[in-house]
């Protein structure tokens, strides 16, 4: 909007995401025994509703807090081992800190975030806070392509709870990174955006190991 709201620029914003997600693993019996597992979906996720963010500029720093509300509207299934969707609200508080160098085209992004959530009323299982910090080194090779590298780190910093909570608090945390890229074509003017990454987990507890890819367009009206 183009009216300041505590002396920075007011946003608001739906992202939708649409994704395909597959699983292969080896499960271990209480007797020990072992058993393949696998499933995959191409589905809709949750779709994600900002309805506050605030951003500020100075110089070459830029600086952004959000809310965000999670609503459960994937793909879900009790019967599946991969969904797309968790089947419960989650709301994301959300700063980020960027360094961009016009001169040079180097940028530099660091975006902590706590994310509450409430229960999965199928499972009875609550997820614990989750505390996430995303990172991006960028280096624009022309006005409008940008290649570098991504990466987050995940801790959850309270256990689940609820009666399906069969393996107790079950806190889960880990770290990728992987190469990523942005581009914003020059016959949009500025209002379109097309971003894409992988990234690989390098450590993982209580989690699968997991390869992300994600290609992202956002349309700024």
């Amino acid at each position: 909007f183009e009216k300041s709201v505590l002396g920075g620029t007011y946003t608001i914003s739906v992202a939708a995401p649409f994704g395909y997600a597959d699983l292969d693993a080896l499960l271990t019996r209480p007797n020990g025994s072992y058993r393949d597992a696998s499933d995959d979906s191409f589905n809709l996720s949750d779709i994600a509703v900002t309805p506050l963010q605030l951003n500020w500029n100075i110089n070459n720093f830029h600086f952004k807090f959000a809310e965000v509300i999670i609503a459960p509207t994937g793909a879900y299934d009790t019967d599946k081992l991969v969904n797309l969707g968790r089947n419960y609200w989650s709301f994301d508080t959300v700063g980020g800190i960027t360094w961009f160098n016009a001169s040079t085209g180097t940028e530099v992004s660091i975006a902590p975030g706590i994310m509450f959530n409430t229960e999965n009323d199928k499972t009875d299982y609550k997820t614990g806070t989750e505390f996430h910090l995303d990172f991006t080194a960028n280096q624009f090779l022309s006005e409008s392509f940008s290649l570098g590298i991504r990466g987050y780190y995940y801790q959850q910093i309270t256990g689940d709870s609820g009666s399906g909570a069969r393996l107790g608090d079950f806190k889960s945390e880990s770290f990728a990174v992987g190469p990523g890229f942005v581009w914003i074509p020059k016959s949009a003017n500025g209002a379109l955006t097309i971003l894409g990454k992988w990234m690989h987990d390098f450590h993982a507890k209580n989690r699968f190991d997991s390869d992300y890819i994600t290609l992202a367009i956002a349309w700024k009206l």
